[in-house]
């Protein structure tokens, strides 16, 4: 995952899925790795007033920035 790319929060559901209006959608805005080691990116949220770090692996890349 990069900046600039748009994600969705899918931990628990599985990958590549159709879109859902109940999805939250957001935007990479910083990458970087955790305390414990783990790969995280800060994100935007457009779909709820909220932002911060989440585990790459709970986001799913819908659109890459180029």
């Amino acid at each position: 995952m990069k900046i600039g790319d748009l994600v969705r929060y899918c931990e628990g559901r599985p990958p590549g899925r159709k879109l859902n209006p109940k999805d939250e959608l957001g935007i990479v805005t910083k990458t970087g790795t955790y305390t414990n080691g783990k790969p995280e990116c800060h994100v935007v949220w457009f779909t709820c007033d909220n932002e911060g770090w989440w585990n790459r692996e709970s986001l799913e890349v819908l659109s890459e920035n180029r």
